[in-house]
């Protein structure tokens, strides 16, 4: 796996599961806010926020693997908007798609066994 680079897209960095996990994000670490996630993969995640974004608009994050105890720091992009009065997606409350950047190999490896072996449920 790529660190500091852009992952090319996957078939298994495209299957989504539920997660709800607290994520701090913002433009840099002194500047974070909160929201909460509503799906994840080995990829990126789903932000729920009502703050204007752009696509590619840059982040950084910050959130917690449940189980593993394990801080996630990284880079992120928004790939995707979901408007609240144009939404992309209507089953998804207003918020952005978020692709992971640069996340170490070891936190992939937490994510991904994160989303295989905690009976996490996966969207369709």
């Amino acid at each position: 796996m790529m660190s500091n680079l852009e992952k090319p897209t996957t078939e298994q960095s495209r299957e989504r599961f539920k997660a709800e996990l607290r994520v701090y994000y913002g433009p840099s670490q002194e500047m974070l806010l909160h929201g909460f996630s509503v799906d994840m993969s080995s990829g990126g995640l789903f932000l729920k926020t009502e703050m204007p974004f752009s696509l590619n608009d840059r982040l950084v994050l910050s959130f917690t693997l449940p189980d593993v105890n394990k801080i996630v720091n990284c880079r992120a992009k928004v790939a995707w908007v979901n408007l609240k009065n144009e939404p992309k997606k209507p089953e998804l409350p207003p918020g952005v798609g978020l692709q992971f950047v640069d996340p170490s190999t070891e936190y992939l490896e937490s994510i991904q066994s994160l989303l295989k072996h905690n009976g996490v449920e996966t969207v369709s």
